[in-house]
């Protein structure tokens, strides 16, 4: 059980050298979320009961374990008592037979669309999950409510890689349940494949890129392209580095630069091509300058694939877009 086995962040488990959450298994261990089994495994494809699944999102949720103020008579007893004042709807509160029955993945949505501070039940907490992207069908391709199939149970690696979206996402605080069911129009709309692409993409460049440089914010434009900016004073901001996606091609289509000579933006934009699989060095550059200096495209083949330099010469100066010639 999550609440009383045993074993460090340092062990290598016996059966996830090959899982699909192995990563984010051993994220979840590292950040005391949950623990592996004293025989050297960690069971991934275990389901979750309701009591192991609530201490795992109290934990991982708010980066710490709760204080154990007084003794009780089960270990779960602090993590109901903590939610139900809280009013999340905790079945095994009243019924404490119910806490080690597996939960299912609509109670799932409940509990942590709860979370946020909304109360929702049923489809339409399913529905809010999937709106705020905090999770996918369980099926593959499919975010609908039929797809993410909230009868089914959930598994140990499966919650781990939910509560690492919610963080991913920003969440860091449990808010209190309304009453009051929230209203409809509070619900998110179910996200398009595009939605979902575009949202991956955002979360790479965050992990991958983003944490390289200090002083700059990223946000997605809801459309086609993830920003990142410096600000530079109160209701000023640089653009700095624009990454497109092209919805037809479901890909990176492009990288616009607001300020070509600005070194920590050629940087950036090195990143973004290579994480992309257009690996260039400093030599690149030299393209961009030549393209600047003569205000014409410069075409480049970087593994078989063009890229063109278009220095933008309607922009304003130093503004230069490398995009990816797809269609050709």
């Amino acid at each position: 059980m999550a609440g009383n086995a045993s074993a460090a962040s340092s062990v290598s488990f016996n059966d996830i050298q090959n899982h699909w959450a192995k990563t984010t298994i051993e994220w979840g261990v590292e950040k005391g979320i949950v623990k592996g089994y004293a025989n050297g495994m960690f069971m991934p494809n275990q389901n979750v009961t309701e009591a192991e699944f609530i201490r795992m999102l109290v934990v991982g949720i708010t980066g710490k374990d709760l204080e154990d103020n007084f003794i009780t008579d089960n270990w779960s007893d602090k993590y109901y008592d903590f939610l139900h004042f809280k009013n999340y709807p905790v079945d095994g509160y009243d019924n404490p037979k119910n806490r080690n029955s597996y939960v299912n993945r609509a109670h799932v949505a409940e509990l942590v669309s709860s979370s946020d501070g909304v109360n929702f039940s049923g489809d339409q907490a399913i529905q809010y999950v999937l709106g705020k992207k905090y999770a996918n069908g369980r099926i593959k391709g499919e975010n609908t409510i039929q797809g993410f199939m909230g009868g089914a149970t959930i598994t140990r690696a499966e919650v781990l890689q939910l509560i690492r979206n919610l963080v991913d996402h920003g969440m860091q605080e449990m808010y209190d349940r309304p009453l009051e069911v929230t209203s409809e129009a509070r619900l998110p709309k179910l996200p398009t494949a595009w939605d979902t692409y575009r949202d991956e993409m955002y979360l790479a460049i965050r992990k991958k890129v983003f944490p390289n440089y200090t002083g700059y914010r990223m946000y997605d434009d809801g459309v086609n392209k993830i920003i990142l900016t410096k600000t530079l004073q109160q209701n000023q901001t640089d653009t700095s580095v624009a990454v497109q996606f092209e919805q037809q091609l479901k890909g990176f289509s492009g990288v616009s630069l607001s300020n070509c000579t600005d070194i920590v933006q050629r940087n950036m934009m090195l990143d973004i091509l290579n994480l992309y699989g257009f690996k260039v060095d400093n030599t690149f550059f030299k393209k961009i300058e030549e393209a600047e200096k003569n205000k014409k495209e410069v075409t480049v083949t970087v593994g078989g694939k063009t890229l063109v330099i278009d220095p933008q010469i309607t922009s304003p100066t130093s503004y230069a877009t490398v995009y990816y010639k797809w269609w050709n």
